[in-house]
């Protein structure tokens, strides 16, 4: 009566997946439970339909109530197997939100609905009928298992639709993918209703879903037997903030000095040791490894963070033993949550554990508390991320110019152009908080960009020579100095305003000068176009005179730090580095200017240029323009 010959095939390839997934460490997040679960009911389901198949071909050997049960009984797993797919689907997005939500409780409500036309039938021809002689035969509700298949799918393809921005494309993909299997096997059982062929595609689904969401091997990091982090971010996603559980991040100080030392083979090995001594010693422990020596326990333990954080650190104490007469000694700087913290946002909780480790590297501490404060440190940066990627898009950078003095008659000689952007309430942001997200995400480029063109518009729309304004500086930041087209996009939009080069000057840091080649290059090839340089904040950064030297700069700005040191202590060292930039034939603009004695003082000693508060703030360009305008 029926073809067999797909079930064998099916029951080796998933016993070979089941081997395989559980030979792997898991992590217990509601997307792995639900695969297994998924796994269970596919067996169950190719079992039962086998097992009542047979029943029927030799009902004579059979009552007509184990008949009747064996079938019933594989139409509620068929019914639960096309819910489990639905619920794998909705678990994909992390749709567990939705637990209390009307949508999620109704569809509870229509799973266990069509499950109880199966359980019916185990008392009334619901879903099909058996006759007293063992006849099988459909029943008025048959079409229940297919309206709940499909009504199941029909609610996946909808989350797909719905969320599928949360996802990558090759993840939206594969659940479209799994699903749209499905149909066809769905389709396939109306059309050939002899072959037992519905578990074919299930099981084909199945395999997608392993390969796009559930090989082990996506969670672990490489080389060593630990989670990764993308582990760590689907833990964190279903953490329950009633039930906190411990948590413990450690950073290797000076890891990237250390694998230089001893080599990438030895360091992997050092790490490979710590990951085997946390197995060991704290065997109900997660732990992840998130490269670069940053490591994250987390899990149930019956001692607190600060008692692990101490045994470990003992631990620490004593070397690694990487090979024979190879030991590697390492320290490690901690990260802790402060009691009180709350896990109601597991994400920027996460992200605080990030910039902590990170932070960790460059501090003395050993190690960090993370409390209420640090996570609205990062909520602040969000925002101010959020603000600052909105005025990028919508060309909402504002420039506001600050005026530079000449020291020799305290007229306007030049002004510098400097970046500001306003919060959701319109209140300014200061540039010391946007400007360091902006180089770390890449806007930095786009926002540049902007000043560099607002500057030029202002400088084409007004006459600037009535202002007494010789130049306008424009800072560029190492980000920005770095790239290869940026004198052909500068020159493009020179042309655009029919503006002088001359009258832009480029600030670079002295962070600029790490790559000194690339700098004389870049500088180089600016120059040539007309553009001129002036290096900023200097006194900041690793100074170096000898180097100045070779570098075709035109003004030297010192920072204002080392302009306040100097009305603090005044010494000789200040006096004889503007002589020294003298003689090498650089003006000297001094920042930071706030009372008339800095002013005496910065003048006496040799500065050309005075720029600062006790001048004036910060102008938006229009004010800058009335201003200075009507002088």
């Amino acid at each position: 009566m029926w073809n067999y010959s797909f079930v064998l095939p099916d029951f080796i390839i998933l016993y070979v997946f089941a081997i395989y997934y559980f030979a792997q460490p898991r992590i217990p997040i509601k997307l792995n439970r639900s695969f297994l679960k998924l796994m269970i009911a596919d067996c169950a389901v190719i079992l039962s339909d086998t097992v009542a198949s047979l029943a029927l071909e030799n009902a004579g050997f059979f009552s007509t109530f184990t008949l009747r049960s064996l079938n019933s009984v594989y139409f509620m797993l068929f019914i639960l197997r096309s819910f489990y797919f639905f619920v794998f689907t909705e678990n994909v997005f992390g749709l567990r939100y939705r637990r209390k939500s009307p949508i999620y409780i109704s569809t509870y409500i229509v799973f266990f609905v069509f499950e109880l036309f199966a359980i019916a039938n185990f008392f009334f021809d619901t879903i099909f009928s058996i006759s007293e002689e063992g006849v099988y035969s459909r029943a008025a509700f048959y079409n229940v298992i297919y309206l709940s298949s499909f009504l199941f799918l029909f609610l996946s393809f909808f989350s797909i639709a719905l969320y599928r921005k949360k996802l990558s494309l090759y993840s939206n993909l594969s659940l479209v993918a799994f699903n749209l299997v499905l149909l066809i096997g769905y389709i396939s059982r109306i059309c050939f209703p002899k072959y037992i062929i519905m578990n074919l595609f299930s099981l084909t689904a199945i395999i997608i879903i392993f390969l796009a969401f559930e090989n082990p091997v996506l969670y672990l990091a490489s080389k060593v037997n630990a989670f990764n982090k993308k582990a760590l971010y689907a833990v964190f996603d279903e953490i329950d903030e009633k039930k906190q559980p411990l948590v413990l991040g450690f950073k290797i100080k000076n890891y990237n000095e250390i694998r230089e030392i001893y080599g990438s083979l030895q360091t992997d090995k050092g790490i490979s040791l710590i990951i085997q001594y946390i197995i060991k010693t704290y065997p109900d422990l997660m732990r992840f490894y998130l490269h670069d020596g940053r490591f994250v326990l987390m899990g149930k333990s019956t001692c607190s963070s600060e008692n692990l954080m101490n045994e470990i650190a003992e631990r620490f104490k004593k070397s690694w033993c990487t090979g024979k007469d190879v030991d590697i000694y390492l320290e490690p700087k901690f990260v802790q949550l402060d009691s009180e913290i709350s896990f109601a946002n597991p994400e920027k909780l996460l992200n605080a554990i990030f910039a902590a480790l990170k932070k960790a590297e460059s501090m003395d501490e050993s190690n960090i508390i993370i409390n209420s404060d640090t996570l609205e440190s990062i909520e602040d940066n969000t925002r101010i991320k959020r603000c600052m990627e909105k005025a990028v898009e919508n060309n909402a950078v504002e420039m506001f110019l600050q005026p530079l003095m000449d020291s020799r008659n305290f007229k306007l000689i030049g002004a510098e152009a400097l970046a500001r952007i306003r919060d959701e309430e319109g209140n300014l942001i200061p540039p010391i908080k946007f400007i360091p997200l902006a180089e770390k995400n890449g806007r930095i480029n786009a926002l540049g960009e902007q000043m560099f063109e607002k500057a030029c518009k202002f400088i084409h729309d007004n006459d600037i020579k009535r202002m007494g304004l010789s130049w306008i500086n424009v800072n560029l930041s190492p980000v920005q100095f770095l790239r290869s087209d940026l004198n052909r996009h500068f020159l493009k939009i020179i042309q655009k305003y029919d503006v002088s080069p001359e009258l832009i000057h480029l600030e670079i840091t002295e962070e600029s000068m790490i790559d000194y080649t690339l700098l004389q290059k870049q500088i180089q090839t600016m120059r040539n176009s007309g553009f001129q340089f002036v290096l900023d904040d200097y006194g900041s950064g690793y100074s170096n005179v000898s180097r100045l030297k070779r570098c075709p700069f035109i003004n030297i700005k010192l920072d204002m730090d080392l302009v306040r040191d100097y009305e603090k202590s005044r010494d000789n060292l200040l006096p004889m580095l503007v002589e020294t930039f003298k003689q090498m034939r650089f003006t000297v603009t001094a920042e930071g200017i706030e009372t008339r004695e800095m002013v005496d003082s910065l003048t006496r000693i040799g500065c050309d240029y005075l720029q600062g508060y006790y001048f004036s703030k910060p102008l938006p360009a229009e004010e800058f323009a009335k201003t200075y305008g009507n002088i």
